[in-house]
């Protein structure tokens, strides 16, 4: 990997960051500050660049050109035989989330299954409190191919998913939804009994946590209800219960997640309930 292409990678993680401070309405001054990180990694980017042209044996006017800068001033700013400073650990600029705001809930419905996976390790490595070089080399990743997954630009095998989101302190199954949506993978078969609704339960959790985890009220959804349906989409919403087919439905767009998918896990919990409730018949109990 050239120094440029590390860099850029780096940048695009501090940016992604920032950007999901926006999205959950971080404070002022931990936005600013990812702000200034973001600006610091366009510096390094550019050194970097300038860094593998001068390698290439480009000359000094051709790079100056591309810097906008005088041969002698780059010469200067970027001298040869002087090697850039690497990228601070990533995922040193970290910002608290505080929900989902309106602009969050616009955008969630527009993710793809492959960022909405790297949002949801985004999550836990906020709450983490770890860096990505860190957490990178626990896992034994690249801080590269890591860094794509976090901003939903690869998908690695499920091993490497497993082992990250044990290492950020999640639950693996939690995940393992959005993952398979990520590939692009369906279950062929219907899984059963307490596996369907085990299954179903965890997926719900984590569309949940790729979007922050939002409380009933930050989703809007606690106005108007009876004290009865908040309760049941309260447990709903963290996994811990079933709701019906219209309140399920009504989480699930909220949490930018796609109905059609949840709908399946959901008709194999009925399904298997039906199932086991005519053996129970049929047993005579």
């Amino acid at each position: 990997m050239g120094n440029g292409e590390a860099a850029a990678e780096h940048l695009q993680l501090l940016t992604s960051q920032l950007l999901d401070g926006e999205r959950r309405d971080a404070q002022l001054e931990d936005l600013v500050k990812a702000a200034a990180a973001v600006a610091e990694g366009v510096e390094r980017y550019v050194g970097a660049a300038v860094q593998d042209a001068r390698e290439q044996n480009y000359s000094w006017d051709f790079v100056a050109r591309g810097v906008r800068l005088r041969p002698d001033m780059a010469r200067r700013k970027w001298p040869d035989g002087v090697s850039q400073d690497a990228p601070p650990a990533l995922g040193d600029q970290r910002i608290a989330s505080v929900g989902l705001n309106r602009a969050e809930k616009k955008t969630a419905v527009s993710r793809t299954a492959k960022e909405q996976l790297g949002s949801a390790l985004r999550v836990l490595l906020g709450a983490s409190g770890r860096t990505v070089g860190a957490v990178a080399e626990q896992a034994g990743v690249p801080v590269g191919s890591l860094s794509q997954l976090l901003t939903g630009k690869q998908v690695p095998e499920w091993p490497t998913v497993f082992t990250l989101t044990t290492i950020l302190d999640g639950c693996p199954e939690d995940l393992r939804a959005l993952w398979e949506w990520a590939k692009g993978r369906a279950s062929t078969t219907a899984p059963a009994g307490a596996t369907a609704l085990a299954r179903f339960r965890s997926a719900m959790r984590g569309q949940h946590l790729a979007v922050g985890r939002p409380t009933l009220g930050e989703l809007r959804l606690s106005s108007g209800l009876g004290l009865d349906r908040q309760r049941i989409l309260e447990s709903a919403l963290t996994g811990d219960a079933m709701a019906s087919w219209e309140d399920t439905e009504l989480l699930v767009r909220h949490l930018g997640g796609q109905p059609k998918k949840f709908r399946h896990l959901w008709e194999d919990v009925q399904y298997s309930i039906f199932t086991l409730s005519v053996k129970a018949a049929s047993d005579g109990r």
